[in-house]
Parts: C-alpha cells; structure tokens; sequence
C-alpha cells in the first residue's frame, strides 16, 4: 500500500438500499467527482449533483469533501452519498477503478492510514473494530472507552516514567564517578515499585475486558435425561434442542447465543454421559468433555428425582474437572432430602425457575462486566506487553544501581518499549497486517 494512491470503497453493506456511500481517500480524491462530470465542493460542506457516464446520467448524488489533515483519514477525502442501486454502485466503481491513480482499497486501509497519519493509535484502532463487531450494549460502551483512552491513559504515563526513570540512570552511566545520592536511589525505586504494583493491579483483573469482547461460553452437562436439553430451550424461549425421555437423544453439541447483562452468552447443551454407548453417541459425550474443559462457565445438571444423582455428580464431577454450579433439575417430581449447600434446585418445566436460573448465570457473568469504564485489556496482546513491562521493571528493580546501572537502564528501557507496543508509539510493523485485515474493504 503506497500514499500516492487514491483509494476507494463503498462503506455501505452490500446488497440493494437506499442510500450507499462511495469513499474516496488520498492525494487526487478532490478531482473525482470530475470524473463524473460534477464539481466538487468546498472543504467541510455538501453537494447535490448529478453524476454522468458520459451524455448519461448515472444518479443525483450528495458529494462532501475534507480537506487534509482534517478528515478521518489525514488524507484529501471525498465521499459519494448516491442511491444503493447495483447498477449505480457499480457504475461509480468501474468509472473510478479506470482513472489513472485511482484503485480499490484493501481491507482496513483506511483506518490503516488514519493510523500511519497520526489520527488514531493501535487502541483506537481497535476500539473502531469493537464498536464495528459489538452485539451488545456492554460491548459497545467498552469498545468506546477503549476508543477514548481507558487504557491508552494509564500506558502513556507510565510510559512517560518510565523514560524519565530510565534517563536518570543513564546519566548515573555518563557520570559513573559520581555516587548516586542515597534519596535519588529511594526516590526511583519506590517510584518503579509503584508502576509495578499498578501494573499488577490492571494484570489481575479475570480477563473480564477480554470475555465482555469475545464473550462467554456456559457448558451444560450431566447424566442422560437430566433435562439439559429442557433447560436450554427454556434459556433460549425458543425449541432450539429436542427433548425426548429416550436416553441419549443429545448426540451432538446443540448452540444458543444470548445477550446475558450486555455480555454475549453462548450456552451449549452437552451429550449424556454414561457408560454403555453407541460409537456415535461416544463421540458426542467425548465432545461434551472437550467443549467443557473449554468453558468459561460449567454447569452441571442432574436429576434430583434419580436414585443415583449423588452418585452422578459424583462421576461427572470427576470427568470435568471443575463444576462451577450444581443444578438438581425435576424438583416437580421430588425435592431430596438432603442437598449440597450451594447447589441450585429447579424445575425446567417452570418458567420461574428459567427465570432464577438465567439470573445465577448473570451473577456468575456480571464481573466479567464492571470494567468498561476503568483500565481495560481487551486483547491478548496487551496483557502480554503488559506481562513484559511488569517483568521487566521487577528484573530491573533486582539490580544495583551503583554496580550495575547499566542493566537496569536497559531493564527499564525494555519496559517502556513493551508499553510502546500497546498504543502503537514503537515499531510494531509485524503487527499492522493482523490488526487491519479484520477490517472490511470500505473501513
């Protein structure tokens, strides 16, 4: 991708509708609407036109044009707001993609040169993306906050210690006869102790800014006949999985996605686990096991009316590895006598019951979604620079600073570059093609 080139979209979805928009950015994007024989207006305001493919007219379209640097861009820009016809549409990009100077953008390059023009950082970039992909409110507040600088405010500070830290011991380096007063060395290494702890603090934070992006995944599982199935279509108001008292009638993984407190919620209704099965029906309990093991939630069903629900607890308990709530479902046909404290007692057929249960559910989730208006970690690649400025600081804190200044210099230097990846202000070219190719074509 090279500046000298104007590029072009549509940044409308595609498919028939009203109104489309056709955007244009770089150095000849002033000169496109001659193309169609229309003037283009003045920086900052609108234009109605009629557009021509020769002595035809193609549309009457509204033109609006921003000068650089104040477009979104940093770049000339023209946009098109012309009638969603294909035919029109089409029309606008043949005549564009045959101008000399002109062609199609790729994925995500035009917030790529927002990016490279200094109007927006990698966690503006993509806090954009968030708010592109949010299916939630909670979300889209978060994608916003990250747009806004939840975390970009706490990174450049400490970045901006840590470069102050660091220029203090290379001058201890430039002047190595001269002993380093016993308050400066206090001054930094409390100084250096605190950016670790806050640090620290951000690190320690359950992934909740993570599963508020990607969401939550609850696993139900459990015995044959526990009612799993039930439970999910009454989770989901809608028959989403059949529900038959023949054993084993879950062979397969079924999916429901709901929006529980703002945060998407994928519930998935396991096989039965027994002994004695079919090869297909092995093959469904093995992925119950698989798809547990990698849930963020596992709920585990079992039927409080069976002789054996202690015993079945028991066993699949021990299949999972973890069980985080404890579900005794078909209360409607007898409540045991004695039941595990924090177990959960319902009936599946009751709504109300439904009802209480969606609500544990939110209570499980609702951590994961407090932190859209604080410091935010929303990929892994922040918490991973993250991990390495908090480790790099701590190795830099284990130093001398008057026999050694220099690795800690270089300690602290590693520290801030860490942080430098996280907003962008560091060579981070490896990680520009993965960022903006989850963009689409127009964006």
């Amino acid at each position: 991708m090279t500046s000298v080139d104007t590029i072009f979209a549509v940044a409308t979805p595609p498919g028939r509708s009203a109104i489309a928009v056709i955007r244009i950015s770089g150095p000849q994007a002033g000169i496109a609407p001659k193309l169609f024989a229309a003037n283009c207006p003045a920086a900052g305001q609108f234009c109605l036109a009629r557009l021509r493919a020769g002595d035809q007219v193609i549309d009457e379209a509204m033109i609006l044009f921003m000068a650089a640097p104040k477009s979104s861009t940093g770049e000339d820009v023209c946009e098109i707001h012309c009638h969603g016809s294909t035919a029109v549409i089409q029309l606008i990009l043949d005549i564009l993609a045959s101008a000399a100077g002109f062609r199609l953008a790729d994925a995500g390059e035009f917030t790529r040169r927002a990016f490279l023009n200094g109007k927006m950082d990698l966690l503006a970039v993509e806090g954009l993306a968030d708010v592109i992909d949010a299916e939630t409110p909670n979300q889209l507040f978060q994608a916003w906050s990250q747009i806004d600088g939840a975390l970009r405010g706490p990174v450049s500070r400490w970045r901006a210690d840590l470069i102050s830290v660091a220029a203090q011991l290379e001058a201890l380096i430039d002047f190595a006869d001269e002993d380093l007063p016993d308050h400066v060395e206090t001054r930094l290494r409390q100084h250096t102790f605190a950016l670790i702890t806050d640090i620290a603090t951000i690190l320690d934070d359950n992934r909740a800014g993570e599963l508020v992006r990607d969401g939550v995944v609850v696993a139900l599982v459990g015995p044959v006949n526990a009612g799993k199935s039930t439970i999910l279509n009454g989770l989901a108001g809608r028959a989403a999985a059949i529900v038959s008292d023949e054993a084993g009638t879950t062979r397969d993984i079924v999916s429901v996605r709901l929006d529980i407190n703002g945060v998407p919620t994928s519930i998935l209704d396991t096989a039965g686990l027994r002994d004695k099965t079919g090869a297909v029906e092995a093959e469904g309990i093995r992925r119950s096991i698989e798809a547990a093991q990698h849930a963020n939630i596992v709920v585990l069903v079992a039927d409080a009316s069976s002789r054996h629900w202690q015993q079945d607890i028991t066993d699949i308990s021990d299949h999972m590895g973890r069980v985080d709530l404890l579900v005794l479902n078909k209360i409607d046909h007898g409540v045991p006598a004695t039941v595990p404290a924090d177990a959960m007692l319902i009936s599946a057929k009751d709504d109300t019951d439904i009802t209480k249960l969606m609500g544990r559910l939110g209570a499980m989730i609702i951590p994961h979604n407090q932190a859209y208006n604080n410091a935010i970690i929303t990929r892994l690649r922040h918490r991973q620079s993250l991990r390495d400025a908090h480790d790099a600081l701590s190795a830099g804190l284990a130093h001398d600073f008057h026999q050694a200044p220099e690795l800690a210099a270089e300690d602290f230097r590693q520290a801030a570059t860490a942080l430098g990846r996280i907003t962008g202000d560091v060579d981070v070219e490896e990680l520009l093609g993965q960022i903006f190719s989850s963009f689409c074509i127009g964006k």
